[in-house]
């Protein structure tokens, strides 16, 4: 199936250096306050199948020295390869277990114990989750424990798939290995490193 553009992708940052360092910004308080939600700005002419969200993560963090798997509905629209070659150089990746970035909808993620892991002796080469928050999955709600939580956070999670916090627990359980996830919206980033320990919470508001 060709994936391939002859259009020219449509605008990335309009001040790359400064809206990529306030993502950047944005990406960094996130991964160090655990379930609480930040505003990024993306550019406006987003492909749509990114979204301003995700292509605002993309355009910061992803460069030609990186790869980069895609679910199947981005791989296969010509105006994602091509915006992401061309502003990014980020190679796609055919599988997921070797990608440095995984970008997947909640009914598409892969399993996380299926993704690069990383290794006792280089945790940082294990890969980062990019999740569209704009399609809901399940949804759940969570407590949230671990490094930068004071005490325990709540986390309403409408993107959370089926059988996500089993699939996290066991995550955890690899520490210093494992996944560490980014949960974007069109205006929001959420971050969960693999430091996270959540649980449940019922519709009573009580822990499962």
């Amino acid at each position: 199936m060709n994936t391939t553009s002859t259009a020219v992708p449509t605008p990335g940052f309009a001040d790359p250096p400064t809206e990529g360092q306030r993502v950047f910004r944005a990406i960094l308080d996130a991964l160090a306050h655990p379930g609480r939600s930040y505003r990024i700005a993306g550019p406006a002419q987003a492909p749509e199948a990114l979204g301003t969200g995700l292509a605002a993560v993309a355009l910061t963090l992803f460069d030609e020295e990186v790869s980069v798997w895609l679910h199947r509905t981005a791989a296969e629209n010509p105006d994602v390869t091509s915006y992401l070659a061309f502003h990014t150089g980020a190679r796609v990746a055919t599988g997921h277990g070797s990608a440095n970035f995984v970008l997947a909808t909640p009914d598409t993620l892969p399993a996380l114990d299926e993704l690069a892991l990383g290794t006792d002796d280089a945790p940082h080469q294990s890969a980062t989750v990019v999740l569209d928050a704009r399609t809901p999955g399940v949804g759940a709600r969570f407590t949230a424990t671990g490094p930068g939580i004071d005490g325990q956070a709540e986390i309403e999670a409408p993107w959370a798939p089926a059988g996500f916090l089993a699939a996290w627990t066991r995550n955890g359980a690899l520490f210093p290995r494992g996944v560490d996830l980014l949960v974007a919206s069109d205006d929001r980033v959420l971050a969960l490193p693999r430091t996270t320990r959540l649980r449940a919470v019922s519709d009573q508001g009580q822990e499962a």
